[in-house]
């Protein structure tokens, strides 16, 4: 499922906030487009041979499909156009999420997906401004991509752009100390077009952050850096729109949504509490969960909310 242009996937104005009474069918279209963004996913690690973070790029499905099939004021025609919104992942290990969701949005053909981390490919495994259309800063290290947005909100607030910043972090990175100093200066400067998103499900690469460095109460810890708070469910098309569109009505103040998630959301095998951070799927596995998806959307069709 090749998506052209945003826009066609709802058939909404571009940031629309949903409700389940009047925007049935456009819920169901991005749950659809999630659903083909974890088959593409899963492909990228089979196809390739490789170990995927698949549980972290799970739980953000829900978060990157909304932002760019629904949300993103962007235009793949124009990777470079001034006036678009901007967007950094600073969990720049979910790189792959963000890939399948530019290829459905047309920024790039789907032969570049038999390339993924391969030399030369425009596809590596973290996100590479130069060598791919449609990111808008290279990230990898934890707690980088997200004062690099903060520097972008600043950008447009000076320039009088007009345009949006959206940065995506993992709650595990907000161990970073880089992440604070940027929310302190954000803060500060009052940069309302920035909205950080934080996936917030629970487990870094080393298990679960209670029995490591837990960053709870996570949003009195934003809250405290003078940010503007809202919290949404991140597998919830309704929840996350509304939180966005909220984030986006403050005047005056950096706005962040804690987006309660589930590692590895969406397939039996990722969703399981001892399920490691990086997989290799055997035959067996891949075709299990691809059967898997193909009963999620029969029930997609059908009518009924994932």
């Amino acid at each position: 499922m090749l998506l052209s242009d945003a826009q066609t996937i709802t058939g909404l104005p571009k940031k629309t906030p949903l409700s389940l009474e009047e925007h049935a069918d456009a819920i169901v279209a991005l749950q659809r487009a999630a659903v083909t963004m974890r088959r593409k996913i899963l492909y990228l690690g089979y196809a390739n041979r490789i170990k995927l973070h698949y549980p972290a790029l799970l739980s953000m499905t829900e978060i990157v499909t909304a932002l760019y099939m629904h949300w993103l004021n962007i235009d793949p025609a124009r990777p470079d156009w001034p006036a678009r919104d901007r967007f950094t992942l600073s969990k720049g290990h979910g790189a792959p999420a963000v890939y399948t969701a530019l290829w459905m949005a047309g920024f790039f053909d789907e032969t570049h997906f038999d390339g993924f981390r391969r030399l030369h490919s425009i596809l590596q495994g973290h996100p590479d401004r130069i060598k791919t259309p449609g990111i808008d800063t290279s990230s990898g290290s934890l707690g980088q991509a997200f004062p690099v947005a903060c520097g972008m909100a600043l950008g447009s607030a000076i320039d009088q752009a007009g345009y949006r910043v959206y940065s995506l972090l993992g709650d595990a990175e907000c161990n970073e100390g880089a992440i604070w100093e940027a929310a302190m200066i954000a803060a500060n400067l009052r940069l309302d077009r920035i909205t950080a998103i934080v996936d917030r499900n629970h487990k870094s690469s080393y298990g679960w952050m209670t029995n490591r460095n837990e960053v709870s109460p996570l949003p009195d810890k934003w809250r405290a850096f003078n940010w503007a708070v809202f919290e949404c469910d991140g597998h919830d098309f309704v929840s996350l729109t509304q939180a966005l569109h909220e984030a986006e009505a403050v005047e005056g103040q950096p706005s962040v949504i804690i987006a309660h998630t589930v590692k590895g959301k969406g397939l039996p095998i990722t969703e399981r509490p001892d399920t490691p951070a990086h997989i290799a799927l055997t035959p067996e596995d891949y075709r299990a969960c691809l059967d898997y998806l193909d009963e999620v959307e029969k029930g997609l069709e059908h009518g009924s909310r994932a």
